[in-house]
This record gives structure tokens, C-alpha cells and sequence, in this order.
């Protein structure tokens, strides 16, 4: 289990910079005088833990910059970095920031863009390794003059934000689409995460709103095979009719606090939003739209 906390330099400081030297100096030949610096008395730290074992960290300057982000090497490629950078960006969104930046690692950058930050200007070294600057504008009221309580961030990656998203429920997990489209979440990776959650807690709840279930049929779907083995916290309807609002979406919602939602299948058009009152709105749209739904029969003797 992965936990995410808000610590100080006072108090966290050795924790901090052994995870830092382990993947700065040690991993990548960061001189050791680079990596320590005047900033991180006044700079705001996050830790990530996994199984109470400390694994991560990153920074956030008065500046709004971003930065000494590392994740230790054996626990790369559970999701960590996108939990450490979300927890910051959530915060920053609370202080009305308008803005975040950060030097990305060119390796890097298609992460940072799946969350929504836009690499600007030339590749520039840093200690050897070659960088961009990245921006994640947050979304301000139309005065310019108070964050927007809704602020929605572009995704690129659509799979890799889905995954992201089901890694951070906690309790509930609701998916809609048309017919869970083999390109975004027939993968195991993500049958994986959604079964591990669905275990995680005799209370987790995982429902499957489906507009056709014809497509299906043809296939063997992770999802659709993880529902028939956990019927009892993973549930699959399909729809009886389509949302009134915007048929064309498909959403998902984490704990009605975070919503992913597709715009456009045909551009794959998407965004996030972290922030509970939209999360709700959505919540509503399923909520209605589950009502109605009804088991498919057909997708019930499958496989």
C-alpha cells in the first residue's frame, strides 16, 4: 500500500536526502555538492512510502518550481511518481497558485505530459543530464484574480492516466464507457490494479457502466473476466440509455474526488480533475445512469 504525507526538512531530513543520494549521486553521478542546497530549509517536502517503507520524495519551492523528484530504483513503475506529483499539484491547486514548473529529465518528459505540463524552450544540461523546462498552468477564474475550484488538466496518455487513477482509490471505482475499449483498458497491468483494489477492503466497491455489451462478446476482456471472478465488489451493467448531458463522454470516477473523463474517443481528447465538486457532478450522471442499468446476460455465461 502506497501513502503520500506532507513532511518538513526539520524533521524528515536524513529519510530525505538518503532517498535523494541513492538516486542522484549513486544512480546518476550527480556531483554530491549539486544536490543539497540553501532551498530545502523553506522548501515544501513530500515522502511516499510503500508498506511503510519511505521510497520517494519530491520538493515544491516558494518559486513554484518543482523539483528533486526521485523514486528508488526497485520500486519504479508502480505509479509512485505520478502519486508524488499529484499530491503536489492538489496542494498548490489549494494555494491558489497559478502555476507550476519544473526541469525535466528529456527521458522524462512524456510523464510530465501525461499530467499535463507542456515543455517549453531548448534542451539545457543540468549536472550532465539533459533537460527542458515544463509548465502545468492551473486553471484560473475568469477575473484572473482566484484559483478556479475545478481546475482540469490535459491527458495525453490515456491508458497511463486511467491506470494512475485506479491506483488511487481508496473505496470506490465507478467506469463508464461504451464497451470498455480494448485501447484503454483491455490491458493486464490494469486488470492487475483494479483487482488489487478490489480486494484492498471488504467495503471496496468497483462498478462497470457499459453502453454495449455486442463488442464483448467477440473478445476475452480482463475486466469482463475480473467481474465474473469478484462479483461481489466488482459489478457490470450496461447502460439502458445514454447520459442526456454529453453522450460521447466516457469517465471514470476515484473515491467521488477525482475524475477522468474522454471527451472525443475518434481524438482521444481527455482531461483530469482532482478537485471533489466536479468529481460529484459526475458522480450524479453515473449514480442516474446505474439505476436504470441492468445486468447483460450475455457477458454473464462468457468465458
Amino acid at each position: 500500500m502506497l501513502t503520500v504525507s506532507e513532511v518538513s526538512w526539520q524533521t524528515h531530513r536524513d529519510v530525505l536526502t538518503d532517498i535523494r543520494y541513492r538516486v542522484f549521486v549513486e544512480e546518476q553521478a550527480v556531483p554530491e555538492e549539486l544536490e543539497l542546497d540553501e532551498f530545502d530549509v523553506s522548501a515544501r517536502h513530500w515522502l511516499i512510502a510503500e508498506h511503510d517503507q519511505p521510497v520517494g520524495t519530491l520538493r515544491l519551492l516558494d518559486n513554484n518550481s518543482i523539483g528533486r523528484m526521485a523514486v528508488l530504483a526497485e520500486h519504479r513503475g508502480k505509479g509512485i511518481g505520478r502519486r508524488l506529483l499529484q499530491a503536489c499539484i492538489d496542494a498548490a491547486t489549494r494555494d491558489g497558485r497559478s502555476a507550476l514548473t519544473l526541469s525535466a529529465q528529456c527521458h522524462a518528459i512524456g510523464f510530465y505530459q501525461t499530467l499535463g505540463f507542456v515543455a517549453e524552450g531548448e534542451v539545457f544540461m543540468d549536472a550532465g543530464i539533459p533537460h527542458r523546462q515544463m509548465t502545468l498552468v492551473l486553471t484560473t477564474s475568469s477575473e484572473g484574480d482566484a484559483p478556479f475550484r475545478e481546475p482540469r488538466q490535459r491527458v495525453t496518455d490515456i491508458p497511463g492516466a486511467i491506470l494512475q487513477l485506479t491506483d488511487t482509490a481508496r473505496r470506490s471505482l465507478d467506469i463508464f464507457s461504451h464497451c470498455l475499449e480494448p485501447q484503454w483498458f483491455a490491458y493486464q497491468e490494469l486488470a492487475d490494479t483494479v483487482s488489487a483494489f478490489a480486494r484492498r477492503h471488504p467495503d471496496s466497491r468497483v462498478r462497470l457502466l457499459i453502453v454495449d455489451d455486442r463488442p464483448l462478446r467477440e473478445i476475452r476482456h480482463p475486466l469482463v473476466t475480473l467481474s465474473r471472478r469478484l462479483s461481489s465488489s466488482i459489478h457490470l451493467r450496461v447502460a439502458a440509455t445514454l447520459p442526456r448531458d454529453n453522450g460521447n463522454e466516457r469517465f471514470l470516477i476515484a473515491d467521488v474526488r477525482d475524475v477522468l473523463v474522454i471527451e472525443d474517443s475518434d481524438s482521444a481528447m481527455a482531461w483530469r480533475s482532482p478537485m471533489p465538486p466536479l468529481a460529484r457532478d459526475y458522480q450524479a450522471r453515473f449514480d442516474r445512469l446505474w439505476e436504470f442499468a441492468k445486468p447483460s446476460p450475455w457477458l454473464k455465461n462468457l468465458f
